[in-house]
């Protein structure tokens, strides 16, 4: 059985909501789908600690996905000698750490006077993976994750993830999006496979019909065919009063620590 939690459901500039997170449990996985600033406050609040954290998974480089990550290399090394494996791509590996945590993890002066130059592989068990095909997660656990590109932000590389412990099995997986532009073909195939579809949401059209939008606008959703909306759980939103998402014919807007279950 998978279990989903919603660590988060806000857009990068939310107060109130905590930024877009999710921890996937599946066997004696505990993975962490991203890793806003404050995720280690929501897994406290969730009722684990960071050593019981198996895996994270990234899925682009902005900073609400990965602003908690200097934290977690940090305490799990020191505080619970405890070496998380890291999983994404390979080139998404080497920019997390050239273009965000090297400035702040490279040099932690192990001994007095040593500045040995520290690198990922350091912190984290860097699992490389590849994108648009199923892998599994950990040998002899079912998890299994299949890391679809998405359109986000040009050229900045992003996934979201289809999850499941049996692919052929219908009605078995979850569709998580991440940060997507609107994809109505994924969400024609899906809806009849996945069980929950997990879609990101701003609440309002960057300039007309969201032509300079970099996610999924919620009037672009109300597009939809209500066969397709009346699966979609949303999240990613700011702190501005929410439609009525079910009387829109939507499954609703997603709440902080709401989980789902493929049981």
């Amino acid at each position: 059985m998978i279990k989903i939690t919603f660590l988060g459901v806000g857009s990068a500039f939310t107060r109130k909501n905590s930024t877009s997170s999710i921890l996937i449990e599946s066997g004696n996985i505990k993975m962490l789908v991203d890793c806003g600033v404050p995720v280690l406050q929501s897994i406290a609040e969730y009722g684990i600690t960071l050593d019981q954290i198996t895996h994270v998974f990234v899925t682009h480089l902005h900073a609400d996905h990965i602003g908690g990550m200097e934290q977690i290399a940090l305490q799990s090394r020191f505080t619970h000698q405890h070496r998380i494996k890291l999983l994404t791509t390979d080139t998404l590996l080497e920019r997390l750490w050239e273009c965000s945590l090297k400035g702040g993890l490279e040099f932690v002066e192990l001994t007095p006077n040593d500045e040995t130059p520290q690198k990922l592989a350091d912190y984290f068990e860097c699992i490389p993976i590849q994108a648009n095909c199923w892998f599994p997660v950990e040998e002899g656990e079912p998890l299994q994750l299949y890391a679809r590109i998405n359109d986000h932000v040009l050229n900045l590389e992003t996934y979201g993830l289809e999850i499941s412990e049996n692919p052929t099995e219908r009605e078995k997986s979850i569709l998580f999006t991440s940060d997507t532009r609107l994809d109505k073909d994924l969400l024609a195939r899906c809806v009849t496979t996945c069980k929950y579809l997990l879609h990101d949401c701003q609440l309002f059209n960057s300039g007309e019909d969201n032509k300079f939008g970099v996610h999924t606008s919620y009037q672009e959703l109300l597009q939809l065919p209500q066969n397709i909306r009346e699966h979609l759980w949303l999240y990613h939103f700011g702190d501005t009063p929410l439609p009525d998402a079910k009387a829109d014919g939507f499954a609703g807007f997603i709440e902080h620590m709401q989980h789902f279950s493929t049981e």
